[in-house]
């Protein structure tokens, strides 16, 4: 967005920085400037001058020559742009002056023709780009005036990034700007000068009705009658030019003025062509002329202005071409509104319409603006020497919201937020030149905010320390540390063993964690044959058979694995959760469960070693969460649960305390489940998985003298389980055995049915000295009399 220098500084006494230092100052503290750039205009030696005589050239239809009066003296010229009309006053600018780039105007001739001079457009001039005619001047200047005497020779324009104003619609005109720039320097802000609409008030009402208050607010118009179409005053000619605008004349000035003034689009209807205004919606498709003359595509969702059943303006976007303002009209309709900005930058997005005024609208301007702008629009018009007949009074729908909003802050939370002291006559300096009011009561900010903010920038205490902060400066306010005592950290060991078993099992183990359903589904429990038997009950659930909360983690685990079967010819899944178990008829216990399934394609494949895979990774476990390893024995499976079946799961022991089981499918469930493959489960009750967090770790340098070692195969039922045989092997001590390690479980041909042979290394060596071949002896004839003792045949 671009702001003149020269149009801020009118509302602003005693402003003498330079323009590059406010332009910091506004990226410091208000919004970012993205460019300061310096505006020349070509006016040394240009004259206002009247045109006395227009005479059409021969063979050149666009083309005409002129008789330009400029007081005491009278020019030939000859000039080509479409609105040279006679007692026009122009800018013209006589052989030998330097217009706009440099440009020497020199006396020639052109198309037979004289030309001692040229009329000037707004781009000769330096205002600016436009060059599709010349520029209007008010007929009330003298001819011959120095146009350098009333336009000034240079400005500066600062342009500002429009993303740091989306927040600000007030910082959308030239007297928002002036407003940041006057608090930033401390210095008094004008007041805006309007004609008092009170004094219509005795007037009717112009025929109104809002149908849409969502999307349109608030709504006011005035109906106006006697207006003479005329050049804008000069000021607003190249305060416009500078911004990027192109002039008309009054009435489309003006409205475009204050729109760069105040940030309050408006519009001018031709008021002979209405007789009621109505805001609604489109209410079904339809098309729509646009004042650049093309049809529209309307939604029924778009608001339009309606005279009464014909719609006359896309609301906030462009209006339309039946009721263009044009040199003919004798009665104005004046509006002022206001719009929702969502509604209007969909419909400005769609249509690609997206203008000034959408661009405002998009940013929900304060409502109050709507009726300001009138009495502006009405000061401004007089000051242009236009006294129109005003018909109606100022006639509004919806609220204005020109109440102003309180916030309450305590002082001690807006100094610790500050980060400073700042003394209070200073913060009520500061709030009262951005046009807020402060009051202290005892500790307590009582700050009331202006209308002019709107409620998506202002709205909570917060936003008061930012506006204080701001202005006071951020480079003023030291950046210290906040003095805090730091307490020891409370470390949850729980919840730091939970996350050692999850790395253990997905990062050595290859298990993936899932994050099933805290319920279970009735129909998947019919086909598995499981009865959960009493449960917590969903009392709305998201769907009817999945009402029970769980009290297993198998069941979805096995739905898990149903499902992941039928695409991966080997996975493994485990999940860490809560169960929910009713105790009595209102309470109940969440325990934590770890549980997992390990799937493996094709029965062919080694069962057993798969069982110990899974086995190895609970052992690793035992490791890792502490305490003592686990053991394992056989022991009466729970009927109930399908999935434990006798003879294919054992329980988990720890220090004689149960743990959970290890198992896997067999027989119907496992056809139903793993047809074509092996599935190993296991759940454990994590919460009695007590032991350190880090378990304490003992380094045992290894011995500098050789050791040895013999392998031993013993004959044992395979009924009676392996943890009963390492119990009796562990009879056997000896300060030469330093390990031993299971190797295999034989059950083929050879041995007895029910038997098995259970391959064990055993390590032996000594930390003083290399053992004999004696002692090894010894050792072993020891070790097999203890086995003979124990009834243990070897194979």
């Amino acid at each position: 967005m671009k702001i003149s220098f020269e149009w801020i500084s009118q509302y602003i006494d005693g402003l003498d920085a330079p323009p590059e230092d406010i332009a910091h100052q506004l990226t410091m503290s208000t919004a970012e400037v993205e460019g300061v750039e310096e505006l020349h205009r070509a006016v040394d030696g240009v004259l206002v001058g009247e045109i006395m005589d227009i005479k059409p050239i021969a063979g050149h239809p666009h083309v005409k020559q002129l008789t330009i009066n400029c007081g005491a003296r009278q020019f030939a010229t000859v000039c080509g742009a479409p609105n040279v009309r006679p007692n026009l006053k122009i800018a013209f600018a006589p052989a030998g002056t330097r217009i706009s780039k440099g440009v020497l105007i020199e006396s020639a001739e052109v198309s037979g023709c004289r030309s001692e001079g040229i009329v000037c457009s707004a781009m000769e001039l330096g205002f600016s780009e436009f060059h599709e005619g010349a520029l209007e001047i008010p007929s009330s200047i003298a001819n011959g005036t120095a146009l350098s005497s009333l336009v000034p020779a240079s400005d500066v324009i600062i342009e500002i990034d429009n993303k740091s104003l989306t927040h600000r619609p007030d910082l959308w005109g030239h007297y928002g700007i002036a407003r940041e720039v006057a608090a930033i320097y401390g210095l008094p802000l004008k007041p805006l000068e309007q004609t008092d609409l009170a004094q219509f008030d005795h007037l009717p009402a112009y025929p109104l009705q809002v149908d849409d208050l969502e999307n349109c607010p608030a709504y006011c118009c005035i109906d106006l009658r006697n207006i003479a179409p005329s050049p804008s005053p000069l000021f607003m000619q190249w305060r416009l030019h500078a911004v990027g605008q192109r002039t008309m004349d009054i009435l489309v000035d003006l409205t475009n003025y204050l729109m760069f003034e105040l940030a309050q689009p408006m519009h001018a209807f031709d008021g002979d062509k209405l007789q009621a205004v109505r805001v609604a919606p489109m209410g079904s498709e339809g098309e729509f002329f646009t004042l650049d003359g093309l049809l529209r595509r309307m939604l029924p969702e778009d608001l339009m202005i309606w005279n009464e059943t014909e719609p006359v303006a896309i609301a906030g976007v462009m209006g339309g071409l039946s009721t263009e303002v044009t040199p003919q009209t004798k009665r104005l309709l004046l509006e002022s509104a206001n719009f929702k900005g969502s509604r209007i930058r969909r419909t400005a997005v769609r249509l690609n319409l997206r203008s000034e005024a959408s661009q405002r609208f998009e940013k929900n301007q304060p409502p109050r603006n709507t009726a300001i702008s009138i009495g502006r629009f009405l000061h401004l018009l007089k000051e242009a020497g236009n006294e129109p007949e005003v018909l109606s009074r100022l006639t509004c729908a919806g609220n204005l919201r020109n109440d102003t909003r309180h916030i309450e802050i305590s002082e001690t939370f807006f100094c610790n937020r500050v980060g400073k002291d700042i003394p209070r006559e200073r913060v009520r300096q500061i709030l009262n030149s951005l046009g807020f009011t402060l009051e202290y009561r005892g500790e307590m900010m009582h700050v009331g905010v202006p209308p002019f903010r709107g409620l998506n920038d202002i709205s909570i205490p917060e936003d008061i320390v930012e506006e204080v902060s701001r202005i006071y400066g951020f480079g003023n306010i030291e950046p210290v540390l906040p003095d805090i005592k730091m307490p020891a950290p409370q470390f949850n060991d729980r919840l730091r063993a939970e996350h050692k078993a999850r790395r253990l099992l997905a990062q050595a183990h290859g298990f993936s964690e899932a994050h099933l359903y805290s319920w279970f589904d009735d129909n998947w429990l019919r086909t598995i044959g499981f009865d959960p038997g009493p449960t917590l009950t969903l009392l709305n659930p998201s769907i009817e058979q999945c009402s029970h909360l769980r009290t297993t983690l198998m069941p979805n685990l096995l739905a898990a694995a149903a499902q992941n079967q039928l695409h991966h010819e080997q996975f493994r899944l485990f999940e860490l959760g809560h169960l929910y178990l009713p105790q009595g008829e209102r309470d109940r216990t969440e325990p934590k469960s770890l549980a997992g399934v390990s799937y493996r394609q094709s029965r062919g494949a080694d069962l057993e070693q798969h069982f110990r895979e899974i086995k190895g990774a609970l052992d690793d476990l035992a490791d890792m969460v502490g305490g003592d390893p686990f053991t394992y024995r056989e022991a009466e499976c729970n009927a109930a649960n399908p999935w434990m079946k006798p003879g294919a799961c054992i329980r988990i022991m720890r220090g004689g305390e149960s743990l959970g089981w290890i198992g896997y499918l067999a027989g119907k469930l496992q056809e139903e489940i793993a047809p074509k493959g092996q599935l190993v489960w296991f759940e454990l009750d994590f919460d009695q998985l007590q032991g350190p967090v880090f378990p304490d770790v003992h380094y045992v340098a290894p011995s500098p003298f050789p050791g040895s070692w013999f392998d031993v195969s013993i004959l044992w039922p395979t009924q009676e389980g392996f943890a009963p045989l390492t119990e009796k092997l562990d009879k056997f001590a000896d300060a030469l055995i330093t390990g031993r390690e299971f190797l295999l479980l034989y059950k083929g041909k050879g041995l007895d049915a029910g038997m098995g042979s259970y391959s064990f290394r055993y390590r032996i060596g000594s930390r003083e000295r290399t053992l004999s071949g004696d002692e090894i002896d010894d050792l072993q004839k020891r070790f097999f009399g203890f086995l003979r003792d124990e009834q243990l045949a070897l194979r």
